[in-house]
């Protein structure tokens, strides 16, 4: 529905105003506080219709008026000013990526914390997406007379203790033949024929058990298949007791709980559209206890290949200039060291 100019002006000082109040707002502290030169009684009677079109809803009969659903969809599609993120801090932001890490948790863990100390909202980084993890390493270790523990590099280690039995010079062996035949492959390349070839090559060298080499491959196509492949790291969550909106104690610990279950997190985090930043507000949300939230998410690329998510949940009168400036910032940061990474891998 098309607003007026002046309509439009209004949802936006009283959406503006409510961001930084969390308090419903009065035709008279627009009238004040804007530069829309307009009386209250004007001002009031365009809220009144901004109410009817379902932009602001009036909580109590006495009180002012705070915006809806869509009234802060409409803020953030139509109204909302672009944030300048000053000089210094994108400097200090650079300054910061440039450290010298090298392992790709440690990037991400450190982009979820950028993120939420330039908007002070709980942030939830994931990372790449499972299937497209490769196999860096395989290595092998005896650990006892009838056991040895299989070690899976991907982007991150995995290890189980298998029942087989092997001295340290068929580790050696076993990991040299595994490395040569699977190092750089994804999960979906991890074919029989490849198996076969890995047989074929090990009958030559060592004799397994019956079925060992079936236990290690199954192992190892879990290690890159696997939902804990793709990780999920939040920082900051204590930030959501600083709004009053979660005040209530109750709510508060569903929220903590909401943000301890990954797989909860892993599906509140599905969209639809994979370009740009996007902003999910209230009821757009299909998590229930994120319906009084806003949660806003922009993609990180690994090169070529798609990456994960960086997303900022807070309060539904987020400062929604603030938190996009910040993601797209932070989003071109870490394309240039994940760009860096994939090609050095």
């Amino acid at each position: 529905m098309d607003l007026s100019e002046r309509k439009r002006k209004i949802l936006q000082a009283v959406i503006d105003e409510y961001i930084g109040t969390a308090e419903p707002v009065g035709s008279r502290v627009i009238s004040k506080n804007s530069q829309l030169r307009l009386s209250s009684a004007t001002i009031r009677n365009e809220m009144a219709d901004l109410e009817e079109m379902g932009y602001l809803i009036q909580p109590h009969t006495s009180a002012g008026r705070i915006p809806s659903d869509e009234g802060y969809r409409f803020y953030v599609n139509s109204l909302m000013e672009r944030y300048q993120m000053g000089m210094e801090a994108v400097m200090e932001l650079q300054k910061a990526f440039q450290m010298r890490i090298t392992r790709l948790d440690q990037i991400i863990r450190y982009a979820g914390r950028i993120a939420s100390a330039l908007t002070d909202y709980t942030t939830i980084v994931t990372s790449p997406e499972r299937k497209l993890s490769k196999i860096r390493k395989i290595d092998f270790v005896p650990i006892s007379s009838d056991k040895t523990m299989l070690i899976v590099v991907t982007d991150f280690v995995k290890s189980q203790v298998m029942s087989i039995k092997l001295s340290e010079d068929e580790c050696g062996v076993f990991a040299e033949i595994m490395n040569k035949s699977l190092s750089g492959l994804t999960a979906d390349e991890l074919t029989a024929e490849a198996m076969e070839k890995i047989q074929t090559s090990l009958s030559k060298k060592i004799s397994l058990p019956e079925n060992a080499l079936e236990d290690v491959m199954r192992f190892v196509f879990e290690a890159i298949t696997s939902d804990e492949e793709t990780e999920i790291y939040v920082s900051n969550a204590k930030s959501l007791l600083k709004y009053p909106e979660y005040s209530d104690i109750n709510k508060a610990g569903e929220m903590f709980s909401l943000l301890e279950n990954k797989d909860r997190l892993r599906r509140a985090l599905l969209s639809d559209g994979d370009g740009g930043i996007l902003a999910k507000i209230g009821s757009e949300n299909e998590e229930e206890l994120l319906k009084d939230c806003s949660l806003v998410t922009v993609n990180y690329s690994m090169g070529p290949r798609r990456g994960g998510k960086i997303g900022v949940i807070g309060p539904k009168r987020m400062n929604y200039a603030k938190v996009f400036a910040s993601l797209d910032v932070i989003s071109g940061e870490i394309d240039k060291i994940l760009r860096y990474y994939t090609e050095n891998e």
